[in-house]
């Protein structure tokens, strides 16, 4: 099974956020990210809804 890798405008819009303020958690650390190079980064959706739910209820990031 593979996982499809979403862009920030992806993920934002099925996250019904800004672009911006999916770029800010992924500099932050608030969600996971993988990146390509120094400037593309790509999202795994069920992590960063995981993540999301975890910050939601307290628990940290290992």
């Amino acid at each position: 099974m593979t996982t499809e890798l979403l862009t920030p405008a992806q993920l934002a819009e099925r996250l019904q956020v800004r672009r911006s303020t999916v770029i800010h958690w992924a500099r932050t650390g608030r969600i996971p990210e993988v990146r390509i190079t120094s400037k593309v980064r790509r999202f795994d959706f069920g992590e960063v809804v995981a993540a999301l739910r975890d910050r939601q209820r307290g628990i940290q990031p290992a």
